[in-house]
């Protein structure tokens, strides 16, 4: 793996550890829908939904719960480092337990 792209792995990790360890803006929408917005440093639309996945879902894990993605709305255009924010469209459910 290339200097500059190990780089730009491990700022995208700080910044999805750092935003976990902060305050989530989740907005709710009615009928248990809730909403927030997700803003990836690098990784364009595929890297701006997985971290708002993981927000979704570290916010319903507050609650003992699992998000439910229900969709996802992309914030103008992909900057010039893979920079991009996305919206997702979430509801938190009853976790599921694995079967194998």
């Amino acid at each position: 793996m290339g200097y500059h792209r190990r780089m730009r792995t491990e700022a995208l990790a700080v910044a999805v550890l750092l935003s976990a360890c902060t305050q989530l803006d989740v907005q709710e929408m009615g009928n248990g829908q809730l909403s927030l917005r997700a803003v990836a440093p690098s990784g364009g639309y595929y890297g701006a939904h997985e971290a708002a996945v993981e927000q979704a879902d570290a916010y319903c894990s507050r609650h003992g719960r699992q998000a439910e993605i229900d969709s996802f709305y992309d914030h103008g255009a992909i900057g010039p480092e893979g920079e991009h924010e996305s919206s997702v469209i979430f509801n938190c459910t009853t976790r599921r337990p694995l079967q194998f």
